[in-house]
């Protein structure tokens, strides 16, 4: 799979650098490692069974919200969230290209599972195989189809394992994160939501608490989306009657209102998953990131065991975390 420079990437954020970088030097937090990962996996699967399901609907079935993963989870192919996920960890550690790495991994994955797959990320996926390469591919499809409607939350969904191998590196992190992005969502939004994520991640693994006005301010000034700002700026206390009233219920920017959300939540791990996920919507790949975000934020301790029961391939999710914190 070849890879080509496109000016269309985001390359750099030296504001967002900046702040990530005076967190200090101190070392990446191993339980809030874990956390990241099986945060993803537990929100990911505690939100399958209702995936495009009105809030409504949900609380006319379940009064106290999604609770549970279905036990038999641990037993079935990995789902796109976090498939994708744990292949873009693995690429990020073994393959010398991690972003040629990853694509061909997308390819393999959809051949021999596909779970889940969206729409969009299966038609790039076919614009790989026959030889745009990346970013080419999704380039291809967000100058065909694209529109700010068409900035979905696939990328976003995937994008914590560069969070974990770069946290001490914020250039490479900014860079990779966007160029892996982009081997499905070429999309400026798209880029931006996972950047923006991903150096709150950074900076709670390296022990800080990331104020949610100082990402803002940074991503702003190192010339993010206009409109990513707006909705970043409007991340209501009411995160459930914000995901039930958007139109778009798979939009990047929703999804990154939710992550942002949980960084100054007072709900535990399993309250804030269980608000978000409850309130309908891409219920999968909502839970899936802020699972991420609330992992980092209170550890994999904080998880539910019930819940890590029912997650499948923990062996490999967590040999990869392992992985990813050694080659950071």
């Amino acid at each position: 799979m070849t890879t080509t420079d496109d000016s269309g990437l985001v390359s750099h954020a030296p504001h967002l650098a900046k702040l990530i970088e005076s967190c200090g030097n101190g070392p990446v937090d191993p339980e809030r490692a874990r956390g990241v990962m099986l945060g993803l996996a537990a929100g990911n699967l505690l939100g399958l069974p209702v995936e495009g399901v009105g809030r409504e609907a949900i609380e006319s079935r379940h009064p106290q919200g999604i609770r549970e993963i279905d036990l038999r989870e641990a037993q079935r192919p990995l789902d796109d969230d976090l498939a994708q996920a744990v292949d873009l960890a693995e690429a990020l550690v073994s393959d010398a290209d991690p972003v040629a790495g990853f694509a061909e991994r997308l390819v393999r994955w959809r051949s021999e599972n596909g779970r889940g797959i969206g729409i969009m990320t299966s038609t790039v996926i076919d614009y790989l195989e026959v030889g745009l390469g990346v970013p080419g591919a999704a380039r291809a499809f967000w100058q065909e189809r694209g529109s700010p409607e068409t900035q979905p939350n696939g990328a976003l969904m995937r994008c914590a394992p560069v969070a974990l191998r770069y946290a001490r590196q914020p250039e490479q992190l900014i860079a990779q994160t966007a160029a892996t992005c982009a081997v499905t969502h070429y999309a400026p939004g798209a880029q931006w939501s996972c950047i923006v994520i991903n150096a709150a991640i950074a900076m709670l693994l390296r022990g800080a608490e990331p104020s949610r006005d100082d990402l803002v301010l940074a991503a702003s000034q190192d010339g993010a989306p206009a409109e990513m700002i707006a909705w970043s700026l409007a991340v209501p206390e009411d995160i459930g009657r914000r995901i039930d009233e958007e139109r778009v219920s798979g939009h990047t920017y929703l999804c990154m209102q939710a992550a942002l959300w949980c960084l100054d939540t007072a709900d535990s791990l399993e309250a804030a998953l269980i608000r978000i996920v409850s309130a309908g919507g891409d219920t999968d790949t909502n839970g899936a990131v802020a699972g991420a975000v609330l992992g980092a934020l209170y550890g994999a301790s904080a998880i539910p065991e019930r819940w890590l029961e029912c997650v499948p391939e923990r062996k490999r999710i967590d040999a990869a975390t392992r992985a990813l914190l050694n080659a950071g």
